[in-house]
């Protein structure tokens, strides 16, 4: 049989048969290898390919084919054959897909595309764009009622009716996304693009400080609230981390919440690593130095971590110490629980209590609770709407809130149940007691004044090392340095120096008489009101109130020195004492004033910061023996050119203006000492 080749299978029969055969390369020789003639297998441009690529060229003259677009624009294109004027003779169909998907290419063709449009098309462009940004900004506004809805904790049922009262506001809206389920939606899509941003501060925060509190949502579930503080752009931030339910009251259980915290905002913010004081109320479950939260935390991340002790929370405790040891502050404090659970749990006694301020012409105010978590800001607030005055004057002889309260006792003190009448007689007694009336008034100057002191621990830029500013040390210095002014005389201006003026106005008008009478509020007080009619006070005119006073005032400030013995530079051998104290040294309102005293000035201090977080200074690259030479730099550097800038002003440019933040590594400590010193904590012993 004659051999044929591979050609001829594919050939018309007549064909095959005129081609000649080529002779056999085989030997006769069975171990001969077989020697095959390979044939070059040749491509050709096929005519379809112009239908299915319509930017596709073919030039007949050259053999070649391009791209019209790509050869248009060949900067865009970039290094391409079809963007070449000689074209390609790579006829393959895979080479035309891929060059088809290519992102140059797209883009070349979107460029031609666009410089050929008519009119028309472009309009229908513009209104494309115009429509998306309607539809954006729609979005926007529903963005932002859902974080409304959220920030306000109302149901995410509110949202559709908040979206129809934009709507009665004039705005257009359609009905898309226009139910609870979208509002859901958007605020987890809210939460989560929170939660990375958050996680990016965080994450580019060398040092952060912790601080944790209790609470109970509205399930009435034991929860934890965690916060952080870092320095952002120069300026101290506090940042809300979660609010996670706490599944054991105990430490491990607050510890763990408060790490589950920090890994829902991912595991590369680092956050174990770069904490420097945890901050809570004075609960032994937090600040326990054997098995509190701050114990867990010193020994998984580090003992350098400065323990905090929220502030306003030991001027809670030392208050709630002198209501304990005070009879007089005692009887107060359960008057304004009688009169506020009188009216509150009783709505026909509120009611009779309106209408008994109609007929004397008095605007009641509902009586304040003083039974709430913040002690100081309830008894203050329930006080202050009992003894304020009517009028518009404010005259103390005009009728009030003590006017109408006192009339309601005196009428319900005959009614027929005995436990009203009971409570209403013991009311009406002690609302009649000069000395009582005299105590009152002399709490309600006193919880002013410690009102200023706590709203004042409260700022967001009290910085330790400050003394050229009212802040927290001379704070409390202040404060207790008035208190026992109270002792001798009245506040100037205060509300005690306002009723025992008037006592003694009503006393000069009745002199002569035999038996004069006081009134507060048209009401008659007995007891020591002849006594506080007199001019100035005495042990012997008025020796029940003159005795509550001083009690009281050195009661207070026995337990104010007592909870706030760290601030008020009392020696303390603990390292985190010290090391709050050393801070100091950055401060160039305390610097010596002479240059040859700056030398050596904060070199002690110095040594004792590198030491004590050496850790965490190394974790972020801080070199100790360049952070000394840089101190000394720095120091001369500030005294000469800015010592008239205050101490924010200082350190904001110093940690955030080229060339100090990058010249001078010693900043790592003005972060730390912000995060030492937030604006709710400070030391505990």
């Amino acid at each position: 049989m004659t051999k044929r080749t591979i050609d001829s299978f594919f050939r018309p029969a007549a064909l095959a048969a005129s081609v000649p055969v080529p002779q056999s390369t085989e030997s006769g020789d069975d171990d001969a290898e077989h020697c095959v003639a390979k044939k070059a297998r040749t491509h050709h441009f096929r005519e379809d390919w112009l239908r299915e690529f319509s930017w596709l060229k073919y030039c007949k003259e050259n053999n070649s084919m391009n791209c019209e677009c790509c050869s248009r624009y060949l900067k865009t294109a970039g290094n391409t054959k079809f963007a070449d004027s000689a074209g390609t003779s790579q006829f393959k169909h895979d080479t035309l897909v891929k060059h088809n998907l290519s992102l140059k290419h797209k883009v070349c063709r979107d460029m031609l595309i666009n410089e050929k449009a008519t009119p028309l098309q472009v309009a229908f462009r513009r209104q494309e764009a115009v429509n998306h940004s309607a539809d954006e900004a729609e979005m926007m506004l529903k963005f932002n009622t859902a974080y409304f809805v959220a920030k306000e904790e109302l149901p995410f049922t509110k949202f559709k009716s908040q979206l129809d009262l934009q709507r009665k506001n004039g705005l257009k809206l359609n009905d898309t996304y226009n139910n609870d389920t979208a509002c859901a939606q958007f605020v987890g899509v809210i939460a989560d693009t929170l939660k990375g941003k958050t996680c990016t501060k965080i994450k580019d925060a060398p040092y952060i400080s912790i601080m944790i509190d209790g609470d109970t949502d509205v399930s009435t579930k034991e929860c934890e609230i965690i916060y952080t503080r870092i320095l952002n752009e120069g300026k101290p931030r506090n940042i809300l981390i979660g609010h996670i339910e706490v599944k054991h009251a105990h430490a491990q259980g607050v510890y763990d919440a408060t790490k589950e915290a920090f890994k829902q905002l991912g595991t590369e913010t680092g956050w174990l690593q770069k904490t420097v004081a945890m901050g809570a109320d004075g609960a032994a479950v937090n600040l326990g130095h054997k098995r509190g939260v701050i114990a867990l935390l010193q020994a998984e991340a580090g003992a350098f971590i400065v323990p905090f002790h929220c502030m306003p929370h030991r001027l809670e405790l030392a208050m709630l110490s002198v209501q304990r040891k005070i009879s007089m502050v005692d009887h107060v404090y359960h008057l304004l629980n009688m009169v506020w659970k009188t009216y509150h749990f009783s709505c026909k006694s509120m009611r009779e209590l309106r209408a008994l301020g109609e007929e004397l012409g008095v605007r009641v105010n509902v009586p304040g609770s003083v039974s709430g978590t913040r002690w100081l800001p309830h008894v203050n607030r329930a006080l202050q709407t009992l003894l304020k005055p009517g009028g518009k004057d404010g005259h103390l002889q005009n009728p009030g809130q003590f006017t109408a309260v006192f009339y309601y006792m005196h009428l319900t003190a005959s009614s027929t149940n005995a436990d009203i009448a009971g409570r209403s007689r013991k009311v009406k007694k002690m609302m009649e007691d000069g000395s009582f009336v005299g105590f009152c008034h002399f709490l309600a100057d006193l919880f002013e004044v410690i009102s200023k002191f706590s709203l004042l621990l409260q700022r967001n830029y009290v910085i330790l090392p400050q003394e050229n500013v009212l802040q927290a040390v001379n704070g409390i210095e202040n404060l207790i340095a008035t208190i026992e002014a109270m002792s001798v005389r009245c506040k100037p201006g205060g509300r005690l120096a306002e009723l025992l003026a008037d006592l003694q106005a009503q006393r000069r008008k009745q002199e002569g008489e035999p038996h004069p009478l006081y009134k507060y509020q048209g009401i008659t007080i007995k007891g020591e009101a002849a006594g506080l009619g007199k001019e100035g006070l005495s042990m012997a005119s008025t020796p029940k109130l003159q005795q509550a006073v001083r009690a009281t005032i050195d009661c207070i400030v026995l337990h104010l020195k007592q909870r706030f013995s760290s601030l008020l530079h009392e020696e303390s051998t603990s390292a985190t004492a010290k090391a709050v104290k050393s801070f100091k040294i950055f401060s160039h309102d305390s610097w010596p004033e002479q240059p040859d005293q700056l030398t050596d000035y904060g070199a002690e201090e110095l040594d004792f910061l590198l030491d004590h977080f050496s850790s965490v200074l190394t974790r972020n690259g801080c070199d100790s023996n360049l952070a000394r030479e840089e101190y000394q730099s720095m120091k001369t550097f500030i005294f000469r050119n800015y010592m008239d800038k205050s101490y924010h002003a200082l350190w904001e440019m110093m940690v955030t203006k080229l060339p100090f933040c990058s010249d001078y590594k010693v900043t790592h400590y003005y972060h730390i000492l912000v995060n030492l010193v937030s604006n709710y904590y400070f030391l505990i012993k």
